[in-house]
């Protein structure tokens, strides 16, 4: 599992506690598509003078082929680490579903089913 963080020091001990255990949880369902890959989180924290901080959130996958990016902000932590997970799955649902439409129109139907099986 290759996670690298950046911007844990921004944030204090529990909620940087809750970034790497959600993070960990989210990657297992990123990794099933791309085994070989790695997960850079720029975590960044915006204080105000008020009680809340708004977070955002950067995530970039670099496999040998290629790579996904998304991002997310908002005023929830664990929100904003859900949020930019979802939109990196959807890149990642477009880049295999194209992937392998690809593969299909290359190898043709029958040949690519029969390698499925």
């Amino acid at each position: 599992m290759a996670i690298i963080y950046g911007g844990l020091k921004d944030l204090n001990s529990i909620e940087t506690q809750q970034v790497q255990l959600l993070v960990e949880q989210e990657y297992g369902k990123v990794e099933r598509e791309f085994r070989n890959a790695k997960l850079v989180v720029e975590i960044g924290k915006a204080e105000k003078a008020g009680a809340r901080a708004k977070y955002s959130i950067h995530l970039r996958l670099e496999d040998p082929s290629l790579m996904i990016t998304a991002d997310d902000a908002d005023w929830d932590l664990v929100k904003v680490v859900r949020a930019g997970f979802v939109k990196l799955l959807e890149q990642v649902n477009k880049k295999s579903k194209k992937a392998v439409a690809k593969k299909m129109k290359k190898d043709g139907r029958k040949a690519f089913m029969k390698n499925l099986t």
